[in-house]
């Protein structure tokens, strides 16, 4: 295989090891006296996160940073072509900016989109999809409810579950959006860091924004190295979950690409796309 073709084969092969890899425990909620449901999940979901963010690190209290100053200083200086993509299917989900270069699909087809009350269709939860794929470079739209995040995990899902501040801890929550989109990843690639950092509540309770890394396999370092100066290779992916569709849904966007070209000029770009997603409010329809 050529170093050319061992790149394309790398960045084509994005994965990540499924939940049950990581060797979870079942969780069990206990209540005790004056507790509230929301109580107890906040507490029990920030002991998991707490668990499962040390697993992925190593059991380090710091985060490394991922890219330079100087990469990152470098990438503002140029700014990628932006086009707005509205919803028009019937309802209309969403509106959004993305690169002007990626190809965006809608999906309509039967099927295909995700079903109102199980969050799955033939593409799991996912109703958008943009990207460059000659960049491996991919934007991710996901609808799915509430209710099937926390149960799928082990929790009971009653109280207000219409504001993240009553479901739980925010690192927590980014944790288990993590874990819902890696799980039905083949686990050939390494696991996926959440950035604890880059975790951001919006003062309303309605949106979680965070950041996440992996490192992907690489069979030839040698090779890879040769080609393009690099040992190994790295994906980040900065995403954003909000509620305030208000139906019992919560919509997901999730924007990635491989750090060196998420260190130029496209890293900017897919976070603009990040932060400019805005759900439709369905009870107003």
């Amino acid at each position: 295989m050529t170093p050319r073709l061992l790149i394309t084969a790398v960045v084509c092969s994005v994965a990540a090891h499924s939940a049950a890899a990581f060797g979870f425990p079942e969780p069990s909620v206990h209540s005790g006296s004056g507790d509230t449901v929301s109580g107890q999940r906040r507490r029990f979901l920030q002991s998991t996160a707490a668990i499962t963010v040390a697993s992925w690190t190593g059991g380090k209290s710091t985060v490394m940073p991922w890219l330079s100053p100087a990469l990152a200083d470098d990438a503002v200086a140029i700014e990628v072509p932006m086009k707005r993509f509205v919803d028009t299917a019937n309802p209309s989900f969403f509106v959004m900016d993305v690169p002007q270069r990626f190809f965006a699909i809608r999906r309509s087809a039967k099927g295909d989109l995700p079903d109102a009350k199980t969050g799955k269709g033939r593409r799991g939860g996912t109703i958008f999809t943009a990207g460059d794929m000659s960049k491996a470079e991919i934007i991710a739209v996901e609808r799915f409810p509430v209710q099937v995040l926390l149960e799928e995990e082990g929790y009971e899902a009653t109280g207000d579950l219409t504001n993240f501040k009553s479901i739980g801890d925010p690192t927590a929550i980014a944790t288990l959006l993590v874990r819902r989109r890696e799980k039905d990843k083949p686990g050939t690639q390494g696991p996926v860091e959440l950035n604890r950092d880059s975790v951001v509540l919006s003062p309303d309770g309605q949106t979680l924004t965070f950041s996440m890394k992996q490192e992907i396999n690489v069979q030839k370092p040698e090779l890879l190295m040769e080609e393009i100066g690099l040992s190994q290779l790295f994906r980040t992916t900065v995403a954003k979950a909000t509620l305030a569709s208000n139906d019992g849904q919560m919509m997901a966007v999730y924007a990635s690409a491989m750090d060196q070209d998420y260190a130029g000029p496209d890293g900017p770009a897919l976070q603009k796309a990040v932060g400019s997603f805005i759900a439709t409010d369905q009870s107003a329809q």
